[in-house]
């Protein structure tokens, strides 16, 4: 595993989030430096009967599920059979409103995936301090409103399900990140502690949900399921 791993992963929340204000919430081409980052880095750590699909990596798999088909963020292939399917989510703007929802589409989705047999791994991005915008017109944000600090409460439903047994809608891996911007667009990893999280917390963020540890998991899992 690099060594700047973390600084190699800030560069592609930057690559991201320059795309996310230059084509607008609702285009793709946000998601592809994050995406293609992530799909690499798990490709690199696996053998040479591996292979992954994404945005910028070809194209996205669309797999037939439990339930209903669904496109994914990456898959991850042994000797061509998909074997572990990764979702992102990088929360922009107005976490607090849509949590909930995000949580809910969270664990249908790791159950439709879970469910035939193919392991299903999140990652997360949230920001210390979230912009809350009126309603938007196309892709073009509306007024801001406030910013929103992330709280214990905004945390904790994931740390539930971090701890939960192993039910088919708790993902195989989970991680997350808490980042945010200085003023020229770079991203930084927010100091948890300021934003009053508990220690507990901030633990579990920090070591188990960091992104050293998630690749780490999920290349176990690959193995695992090939």
């Amino acid at each position: 595993m690099k060594k700047d791993l973390k600084e190699d992963f800030l560069m592609a929340i930057k690559d991201t989030f320059f795309a996310y204000n230059k084509y607008g919430a609702r285009s793709n081409k946000k998601l592809i430096p994050i995406h293609s980052w992530f799909a690499k880095e798990i490709i690199s750590g696996l053998g040479k009967d591996y292979s992954s699909m994404s945005l910028g990596s070809g194209r996205e798999y669309e797999i037939e599920g439990k339930y209903y088909p669904k496109t994914l963020d990456i898959t991850i292939f042994s000797n061509q059979k998909p074997i572990v399917t990764m979702s992102f989510k990088f929360v922009t703007s107005n976490y607090a409103q849509n949590s909930n929802n995000y949580f809910e589409n969270l664990l249908g989705e790791t159950a439709n995936i879970r469910r035939i047999g193919v392991g299903f791994v999140h990652f997360l991005v949230l920001r210390g301090h979230t912009p809350y915008y009126d309603k938007a017109i196309g892709n073009i944000p509306g007024r801001l409103i406030k910013t929103e600090i992330l709280s214990e409460n905004h945390i904790k439903k994931y740390i539930k399900l971090f701890n939960d047994i192993d039910y088919p809608h708790k993902p195989d891996v989970l991680g997350i990140a808490i980042i945010d911007f200085d003023g020229k667009g770079n991203p930084y990893f927010t100091d948890l502690k300021k934003l009053g999280l508990q220690d507990e917390t901030i633990k579990i963020i920090e070591s188990d949900f960091s992104i050293e540890k998630f690749i780490k998991k999920v290349w176990a899992l690959c193995e695992l399921k090939q």
